[in-house]
């Protein structure tokens, strides 16, 4: 019996293993990791992923930089997202925020994402789906006028093999954010520095989680009370040695009109070791305090991220 669970043990190492070194496929390919590298919300999504030092992301914001929501005009908020591509990934995710006290200097927000892999069939004609899932609960708070702190604790469980169980792991993320308003558009205008340690933490079955460190900026630009420009740079350095490289993506927001948005972005990665290089365009209506957001991911044929599309509902107050 002992000798047949280390036989099966090493056939899942070498599943995985094989997973990590097809041509043109990451070792990001791992469930875990795609969960943890890919955020669910489309708001980042049309803007190629770049959230870490954006404040109007809302609930969305605790799977980029959760001090962020230290400078957000609202003082609680609700999202759903849910992503499939043409591979048959799925993605989604739930958040909520919720700022304590009047000045809303403070605040707690939780969350809960699912990501699962296109199924396959095991011994007796069953389906299986490789699949990974978390939950997230964060704190932030302004520490000085411009200053915002935040941290999260993650805990991340994944199943990628029928009949071996599911593993569990841990994590945080620290971040910080500074916010400064500038003088341009009759004052109300800003840029934000954002900078996040994220996936910290003991490996998951044997295998490093995706720990990065990653900085963005952005500018803000309300040309008029209908009229608002959001541009926005990350660049994330992961750590593991099996995927250490540079990341980087731009984004950019238009909102016209109030209601209506469009987004676009691009995101440079090593196909090899990451997600590869991709375009994104997105939009959005904003209906006060509900919003509708869209994108969809130009990928290539190969990746997972092909014909992606994310959709996303937000409530905000």
């Amino acid at each position: 019996m002992k000798q047949n669970f280390k036989l099966m043990k090493r056939f899942r190492h070498l599943l995985l293993l094989a997973a990590c070194l097809l041509p043109g496929v990451a070792a990001a390919q791992i469930p875990a990791d795609l969960l943890l590298q890919q955020a669910p919300d489309a708001v980042s999504g049309g803007m190629a992923g770049v959230g870490l030092a954006n404040i109007h992301n809302g609930s969305a914001s605790i799977f980029h930089n959760v001090s962020t929501l230290g400078f957000a005009q609202e003082m609680m908020g609700v999202g759903y997202s849910y992503s499939r591509s043409s591979l048959d990934n799925a993605l989604q995710g739930v958040s909520a925020f919720y700022k304590i006290g009047r000045e809303g200097k403070q605040g707690v927000t939780l969350a809960y994402r699912h990501f699962r892999k296109p199924s396959f069939v095991v011994d007796g004609g069953e389906k299986f789906h490789a699949r990974a899932w978390d939950i997230e609960a964060a704190y932030f708070r302004n520490v000085a006028k411009n200053l915002s702190m935040g941290l999260t604790l993650r805990y991340l469980q994944s199943n990628v093999l029928p009949g071996v169980g599911s593993k569990w792991t841990g994590c945080v993320d620290f971040g910080a954010t500074y916010h400064h308003g500038m003088k341009y558009f009759d004052e109300m205008s800003s840029w934000s520095i954002g900078f996040q340690a994220g996936n910290l933490g003991p490996k998951l079955d044997g295998w490093a989680l995706p720990a990065r460190l990653g900085l963005g900026g952005a500018v803000d630009l309300p040309f008029s009370m209908e009229q608002r420009l959001q541009v926005a740079v990350d660049l994330h350095y992961l750590l593991p040695s099996s995927v250490r490289h540079l990341q980087a993506g731009i984004g950019a927001e238009y909102n016209f009109l109030r209601y209506a948005i469009v987004r676009a972005g691009y995101h440079f990665d090593n196909k090899a070791k990451g997600l590869g290089n991709y375009g994104t365009v997105g939009c959005g209506i904003n209906f006060m305090p509900l919003t509708l957001n869209f994108a969809y991911h130009l990928a290539g044929k190969t990746s997972f991220l092909h014909n992606l599309w994310q959709l996303s509902v937000a409530v905000a107050l």
